[in-house]
């Protein structure tokens, strides 16, 4: 072996010998360790840790107006008291009445003053009857609670549901039996008061004003007709109500 190749390895072995003499072990706190994590460290990872308003055990009740939205004869306008008991945060039952109006819309004001085609045709809706009220039993089912921000200093309660249910149709001179499915809305401004919105399908028989049966009778004069006096139909009207409600 060359004299140079041993100086080369004696110059190797030196410098692996004080790189070993001075290499020192550090460690790392486990606490301080990356982890795989994305979530930042709680104590307790929850959405919404308490529920503002508990309806749980306790009776809403409502009053309000909204519109009968598919009446061409009679005036849309409705009022409306509901009332409901939560059996819990998820489930309820509740009743809705529905009060209508026997007045004429302004088609049917044209429909009675003879101003649409045929000229001089007179076709009086107020003569036949009408539905005065509604009543409704409804089963309901709470699907979503959460919150909402309208403004940067305010937050409200918000809740959406689903209901359907069976019931009374009371006509001017008789009553059928109905039914009806909806869903709807709630905002809870205070844990007592807030304002609920609904869309009702209601589904019921009665009279069709339009179509008399075989007596051939007429929305003519003055004399009131009678159910009787018109060919039964089947009825399916969309209802939008917005009401006041008080929780306690």
């Amino acid at each position: 072996m060359s004299l140079r190749m041993v100086a080369t390895l004696s110059l190797i072995a030196g410098i692996l010998l004080s790189l070993t003499a001075y290499a020192e072990t550090i460690e790392f706190p486990e606490e301080e360790l990356p982890t795989e994590s994305v979530l930042p460290v709680f104590d307790k990872t929850v959405v919404i840790r308490d529920r503002a308003v508990k309806t749980a055990g306790r009776f809403e009740i409502g009053v309000g107006t909204g519109l009968n939205l598919a009446e061409p004869l009679y005036s849309q306008t409705v009022f409306n008291i509901t009332g409901t008991y939560h059996l819990d945060e998820t489930n309820g039952i509740n009743v809705n009445a529905l009060f209508l109006s026997s007045g004429l819309s302004q088609a049917g004001q044209d429909l009675k003053s003879g101003n649409v085609p045929p000229a001089g045709k007179v076709f009086d809706a107020s003569l036949a009857p009408t539905v005065q009220e509604m009543l409704f039993g409804n089963y309901q089912l709470t699907a979503y609670y959460g919150k909402v921000s309208l403004t940067k200093q305010t937050v409200m309660n918000l809740s959406l549901y689903g209901l359907a249910g069976a019931g009374l149709v009371q006509w001017s001179d008789h009553s059928t039996f109905g039914f009806d499915v909806g869903f709807g809305q709630k905002l809870y401004f205070t844990p007592h008061q807030g304002l609920r919105f609904d869309m009702i399908l209601a589904m019921y028989t009665g009279p069709d004003p339009t179509n008399p049966n075989t007596t051939g009778k007429a929305l003519t004069g003055s004399t009131k007709l009678s159910s009787s006096d018109f060919s039964t139909t089947y009825y399916m009207r969309p209802f939008m109500t917005l009401a006041y409600v008080y929780l306690f």
